[in-house]
């Protein structure tokens, strides 16, 4: 009796444990889809979601631009480590350097550029290297510049991003400063109403908020911040990584609307 008693509760130790262990599992595996489904929608936010809010704007003659500044890591680079610089961004994103490469010097400073037009697509690449006094003495710093403007195909810009925040990791380069910008036409005169609430749609779709805004005639510009974006920068003392701005031509008779993150980096 004495023996039933032992492996009955000697059973019941083990499925006890058991049971534990499985609602231990379940609950890891439950937070994992949880945390997993998380890091997907930030990741998802990051390469789509700029795209798909400018789409539903249902502008006209749509252009998304890419620039890309970042610091190189060394205080020398050679002619000859430029030009492969130049050949390793190129053929990343898939652009065939197919003539000389420009160099342009002016006193303090030297610049290599190769721009290629395509007939949906502009692509800029450029080093520039610049004296800079640090602590007394005269070093030379080097900039990779690089920007790619495209027509229509929005949604392959951030395919490109991606391409190129890897082609910088493998060169050593972690901080950059990046901005994505969309751009295109509604082909009306828009009003005061139809603007703010465009600006106010857009901002929602990107699930941020407004820090300020204004009207300069008849342009309405709009800053904003949303914590799905880790860069930003800081301006009257908000956060801003969203722009928004919407102006109207009087030659085209068409109102203009730009979108970009942190700031327009461009005449508008």
């Amino acid at each position: 009796m004495e023996k039933s008693n032992w492996f009955a509760e000697t059973l019941q130790r083990i499925f006890s444990s058991k049971r534990i262990k499985i609602t231990l599992y379940i609950t890891a595996v439950l937070w994992l889809s949880v945390i997993t489904q998380i890091l997907v929608n930030r990741f998802f936010f990051r390469n789509f979601q700029f795209a798909e809010a400018f789409v539903k704007t249902s502008t006209e003659d749509v252009e998304c631009s890419l620039e890309i500044v970042a610091q190189h890591n060394n205080d020398f680079l050679s002619e000859a480590d430029k030009k492969d610089i130049f050949r390793y961004i190129a053929d990343v994103i898939g652009l065939k350097i197919d003539k000389d490469i420009e160099i342009k010097k002016d006193k303090d400073r030297t610049e290599y550029v190769y721009q290629k037009q395509a007939k949906k697509a502009v692509t800029s690449l450029k080093i520039v290297s610049m004296e800079q006094e640090v602590d007394s003495a005269i070093k030379l710093k080097h900039y990779i510049i690089v920007r790619l403007r495209i027509k229509d195909s929005i949604q392959s810009l951030e395919k490109y991003r991606k391409l190129l925040d890897d082609a910088f990791e493998k060169l050593g380069i972690k901080q950059k400063q990046v901005t994505v910008q969309y751009e295109g036409y509604i082909t009306k005169q828009m009003t005061k109403e139809n603007k703010e609430e465009t600006a106010r749609q857009l901002v929602k779709e990107l699930q941020g908020e407004i820090a300020f805004d204004y009207w300069q005639n008849d342009t309405y510009t709009v800053y904003a911040y949303t914590g799905l974006i880790d860069e930003y920068i800081e301006s009257a003392g908000c956060k801003i990584n969203i722009q928004i701005a919407m102006t109207y031509d009087t030659q085209t008779e068409k109102t203009k609307i730009y979108l970009a993150s942190p700031i327009i980096n461009q005449d508008w």
